[in-house]
């Protein structure tokens, strides 16, 4: 604790020889000004970057493990709703500060020589009043950050239509955003907007062929929402499980859609092989594993599996 004091104090007295002294050395005002505005917004911009590609990275990593059966999908639909709103304020304040304009070099300048000496005295002033309560501050900071974590953790989910708002209005802009779209497609799909979801994933498709998430959620649209059995909607489901296991032959959400979709063309066996390797990948002891044996067993006995 003391060795913290120490160096708290010791900032102190810099700031105010820095304060004091001032005068001497300040040139140029307004270009410092300048300088300081464009490095930190600099550092802003670069810190945000990261953070973008972070959140990127970890929304990937959720439909991986999603697929994998290593998340359950309420767990995944709220990280994945924290982590695109996230995504979605880091996107409009890096587009915020693309726009920003710089203050103009021509601006005008302290023209009275007493003003420096006043700003000096007054900075002084402030940091030896501050001095006393900055180390308190400074312990109440470290134990605010903590009580943060646990309280972010605990707020409420944001609402997603205030996010598809947003989303849409972005995608107006850019709609060949491949990640946009992506992201309104899991919206539609939390409010149920099931045609709007379709559309936004085919969006995908016609930018990113091969996109894995957009042929597994397209392929469950079609079956969820089939009006009728027509062994057409079957098969066309199957084209994009079939693109999907080229890649994850493991993937037990898309082995268990494809058994699915051949158990209604009547398919039987191919059906018991799809689920038994769905079965297999998935955590044993699982709700998802369980559910899935005890369909393997009502197949293998001739009785409807669901």
């Amino acid at each position: 604790m003391s060795t913290i004091f120490f160096i708290v104090c010791l900032t102190i007295l810099i700031g105010v020889i820095a304060g004091i002294s001032a005068p001497f050395w300040r040139k140029d005002p307004t270009a410092s000004e300048l300088i300081r505005q464009e490095a930190e917004e600099d550092q802003e911009r670069a810190d945000l970057s990261v953070e973008r590609e972070v959140l990127l990275q970890s929304i990937q990593e959720l439909d991986v493990e999603l697929a994998q059966g290593r998340l359950e999908q309420e767990d995944y639909e709220r990280l994945k709703a924290t982590d695109e709103q996230r995504l979605l304020g880091v996107l409009d304040r890096l587009e915020t500060l693309a726009v920003t304009s710089r203050p103009s070099s021509s601006s005008k300048q302290a023209g009275k020589p007493g003003s420096a000496w006043g700003s000096a005295i007054a900075v002084s002033l402030v940091v030896v009043t501050l001095s006393v309560g900055i180390y308190s501050f400074l312990q109440w900071r470290t134990i605010n950050r903590l009580v943060g974590i646990q309280t972010d953790r605990a707020a409420q989910l944001p609402d997603p239509r205030e996010m598809v708002a947003r989303l849409e209005a972005r995608l107006k802009e850019n709609p060949d955003d491949v990640q946009g779209q992506m992201m309104a497609g899991r919206s539609y799909m939390v409010l149920e907007r099931t045609d709007d979801a379709k559309n936004a994933y085919e969006k995908v498709l016609a930018l990113d062929p091969r996109n894995h998430e957009a042929h597994y959620n397209l392929g469950v649209i079609m079956i969820e929402e089939r009006k009728f059995d027509d062994p057409k909607v079957f098969e066309a489901a199957l084209k994009h499980f079939d693109l999907v296991l080229v890649d994850r032959p493991n993937a037990p959400g898309v082995n268990w859609y494809k058994g699915l979709a051949l158990w209604y063309l009547k398919r039987y066996r191919e059906t018991e092989e799809f689920w038994a390797t769905a079965y297999k990948n998935l955590d044993p002891g699982s709700q998802d594993a369980e559910f899935v044996k005890q369909a393997l067993a009502k197949l293998r006995n001739g009785e409807t599996p669901f």
